[in-house]
């Protein structure tokens, strides 16, 4: 490397006890080399490259863990190559005039003392078989504060991302539903008990948003088909059995990591069709079109439900399951952005007469939607409104704050383009969510997009672009050795969450929060009018908001200190 060249000399960092801290490495070369994170010899197929390794001292505190990972770049809609992948690799080889970004994570002790701790990251370089030498030390600091933060799972933020389960399956290659897939899904299941992660995802029929209309996308063609979880049989004598081993398994799964205060179910209400590519409603006497597929012991053939009786005793069984694991009160029977109210009321009709304990959610992806707020305060529901509608018709859920008795949240997907967690969104957008959601007065935040990869997605994760971005389908990407990697997006999206936990607990213990946060929303927000955020309005994403990094340090750094004056004045 013939010039290093060095913008930051020291990085100041601050961060409560069992937190987080860190930082980004740039480096670029005008010639080919190596990047090495570990201890082990590395030669390169390309030739007798330079090799610069990187190593970070931080023992000044004992008990922190620090790791480092390469950022791997992934192709956009536009087709430029942007920072995405938090890789696992030791080495990776990096191409002239590439800038490489290296992620540098350091995570802090519950017990560790409030106070300031250094660190350096050494940077070495060897070529073949010389010998190493180090060229370059680069200093840290890390400010501990008198603050411990809660685990994730008792953060009240109510995080629902959704995780498609057979995509996985098929990402790794495995068969669906079997021990090897259970394997891996504990691996994404802890990945989201890390963010927060409070509802379980449960498919109880066949494709209900039948693949997202995958089929038509023929250009780049990706089976993102889901799966029921229930196995049913038919006997020769004409009874139904359900076998409930893979839901409870799974949801049991869940438990063990903490997820477990909501079981979303999918599958029983407001199912995607379009009869004229092939996938219309089967049942002539009911007005969902739920499919369940059932094998006949009779003639030992897979085949569909066909009549509203059976379809009927279907969803009792269902409920009856619930109660009987005593995880009744858990349950939301999920309605994904219904579009027509008549007859999304005449399907919960018929839900609630043969399910009358079963929650409902209702994902509201249309405005008039948002006029019938009575409705669903007596049918008991919680409301998931897209941010856009929200912003739209903001006395409406303001209205629907006092008059619901379940929770509102709010969710962003293909759109809005501004903000969300696109690869193409500034990555601040990702943190902004949690904070959005504080302001707002928001529960907490529903995105679809955990796991529902196209067919490559480490080669092109651009698909269906515009009406899906690139990013719009993840936070995370698969690897090869079955566990999920994470993203910067994913970073900053727990930031942002852990941002909604400190809010809450300022206002819950400090007496003087109004003045506290108001500053900070002075900090962070440049219009605090949120009918001023829909596209229409054609504001640009710096005049709603900080794109400045340290506005949000500095925002985060006043509610600790809030959290740290508070507990002084309690001794």
């Amino acid at each position: 490397m013939d010039e290093l060249e060095i913008k930051q000399q020291t990085i100041a960092l601050e961060t409560a006890r069992s937190d987080w801290a860190a930082f980004q490495l740039l480096l670029k070369s005008d010639e080919d080399f190596i990047l090495s994170l570990k201890e082990n010899p590395v030669f390169s197929p390309a030739g007798p490259l330079e090799n610069i390794r990187l190593q970070v001292e931080f023992t000044s505190l004992s008990g922190a863990k620090v790791i480092m990972q390469p950022v791997g770049l992934v192709e956009d809609d536009d087709r430029r190559y942007k920072s995405d992948i938090l890789l696992e690799n030791d080495m990776v080889n990096v191409k002239r005039l590439v800038v490489q970004p290296v992620w540098t994570e350091i995570t802090i002790p519950a017990d560790a003392a409030p106070g300031i701790y250094k660190g350096e990251v050494l940077v070495y370089s060897h070529r073949m078989f010389e010998n190493e030498e180090m060229i370059m030390s680069l200093q840290f600091t890390v400010e501990v504060l008198g603050v411990t933060l809660h685990p994730p799972e008792q953060n009240a933020f109510n995080l629902d991302l959704w995780l498609h389960m057979a995509n996985i399956a098929r990402k790794h290659e495995v068969v669906l539903w079997s021990d090897s897939h259970f394997e891996i899904l504990e691996h994404y299941v802890k990945s989201l008990a890390q963010l927060g992660q409070k509802s379980i995802m449960a498919i109880v029929s066949e494709i209900p948003w039948i693949g997202q209309r995958c089929y038509k996308n023929t250009n780049y063609l990706s089976d993102l088909f889901e799966y029921n979880m229930l196995k049913v049989k038919k006997s020769i004598s004409g009874e139904y059995s359900i076998d409930f081993f893979v839901l409870e398994r799974y949801i049991k799964l869940c438990f063990k990591y903490g997820i477990n205060e909501e079981i979303e179910v999918h599958g029983l209400l407001h199912i995607w069709a379009s009869s004229c590519d092939g996938y219309g409603n089967l049942l002539d006497d009911y007005p969902d079109a739920i499919r369940v597929r059932y094998y006949d012991e009779a003639d030992k053939c897979y085949k569909y439900m066909r009549s509203g009786k059976e379809i009927r005793e279907y969803i009792r069984s269902i409920e009856v399951f619930f109660i009987m694991k005593g995880w009744i009160d858990k349950v939301r029977i999920t309605a994904d952005e219904p579009g027509d109210m008549p007859i999304y009321k005449k399907c919960i009709s018929e839900l609630r007469q043969v399910a009358p304990l079963m929650k409902v959610k209702t994902i509201i992806g249309h405005s008039t939607f948002l006029d019938h707020l009575e409705y669903y305060r007596e049918e008991n529901m919680d409301l998931v409104v897209l941010f856009d509608i929200a912003c739209e018709k903001w006395e409406a859920v303001v209205e629907g704050r006092k008059k619901l008795n379940g929770r509102l949240s709010f969710y962003v997907c293909c759109g809005p383009d501004k903000p969300n967690t696109f690869i193409s969104s500034p990555l601040l957008e990702c943190r902004l969510m949690g904070i959005l959601a504080a302001f707002m007065e928001f529960d907490g935040l529903l995105r679809w997009n955990y796991t529902v990869w196209p067919e490559n997605p480490r080669e092109r994760i651009s698909y269906k672009y515009p009406v899906w971005k690139a990013g719009d389908t993840n936070f995370v990407y698969p690897s090869n050795n079955g566990r999920p990697l994470l993203t910067l997006r994913y970073k900053n999206l727990k930031r942002g969450i852990e941002d909604f936990e400190l809010i809450r607990r300022v206002k819950m213990s400090c007496p003087d929060y109004k003045e506290l946060l108001g500053r900070i929303k002075d900090t962070i927000f440049r219009c605090q009018d949120w009918t001023q955020y829909p596209p229409g309005k054609k504001r640009s994403a710096e005049e709603l908001y900080s794109l400045d990094y340290n506005d949000y340090r500095v925002a985060r750094r006043m509610l600790l200190e809030a959290l740290i004056s508070n507990n002084r004045k309690g001794e």
